[in-house]
């Protein structure tokens, strides 16, 4: 994530984050937040690791949810305060680190997720190895990230509020530069195949694919509902660690 390390941790572009956040209907909660929280399903009693974590909302539900712990991995240092802040009187852990340096204790975890962070790797194998081998068997990997139909061009976002999306250079992955709240920053594009490959070669089972479509009772405005409607701004994968009992080919449930 070279670059990047110090995005959020400029004052006005974190201040910029925040108030983006508190919008109504922001794409975060109507459109992320629902779905990942489906996908994770049933959180009592797990291990979770949560890699770019941010300000570790979903530790902390989690631990009210009955979460046994919950171990965040976050790169900018505001975000760790935030995190910390968010944790406070619960047992809830953070470490300041970056998503490429963190090295997973051999099954430490029943779940391991980010949310929208992983666009700002180049390079995903050696992470997902490293998701891989911190899940105990059966354990899930829930991961949401910004559609490729989104990541391959961001000239439409030099508009503002966009009303156009262009897909372009879909199939050249890598570095994506754009500025964004302010300040130019650097995502990575990674197409459709290239997720699915890295799921199954990394030896995961992969269980779901989701896509954003939005769900009209998680929006006030009607007119933001119907241009959700028009592209998926995120993509969403649930993947499972193979266990000796799946045996019959039959997805576990959701539930531990």
């Amino acid at each position: 994530m070279p670059g990047n390390q110090e995005f959020f941790d400029n004052p006005e572009v974190l201040a910029r984050y925040l108030a983006h956040r508190d919008r109504p209907d922001n794409p975060n909660d109507t459109l992320e937040r629902p779905i990942f929280l489906e996908l994770a399903g049933n959180l009592s009693n797990l291990d979770i690791v949560d890699l770019g974590c941010g300000n570790a909302d979903f530790g902390k539900e989690a631990l009210l949810q009955g979460a046994h712990s919950y171990t965040g991995i976050e790169v900018s240092k505001a975000m760790v305060n935030l995190a910390l802040e968010t944790l406070a009187n619960t047992s809830g852990k953070v470490h300041h680190q970056s998503i490429e340096t963190w090295k997973a204790q051999s099954e430490q975890a029943d779940l391991v997720s980010s949310r929208l962070a992983l666009n700002y790797v180049e390079h995903l194998k050696p992470v997902f190895q490293q998701m891989y081998q911190a899940l105990r068997p059966g354990g899930r990997l829930v991961i949401s990230v910004e559609h490729p139909a989104i990541t391959s061009n961001f000239a439409s976002l030099a508009e503002g509020c966009r009303t156009n999306w262009l897909v372009d250079n879909y199939f050249q992955s890598g570095a994506r530069v754009h500025t964004w709240l302010g300040q130019e920053i650097t995502k990575y594009h990674h197409t459709l195949e290239e997720y699915f490959d890295l799921v199954i070669d990394t030896g995961f089972e992969l269980v779901r694919i989701r896509e954003s479509r939005p769900q009209k009772d998680n929006f006030w405005s009607e007119s933001e509902y119907q241009r959700r409607l028009r592209i998926p701004l995120f993509l969403f994968i649930l993947a499972r660690k193979p266990s000796e009992n799946l045996g019959n080919g039959i997805p576990l449930a959701l539930n531990k």
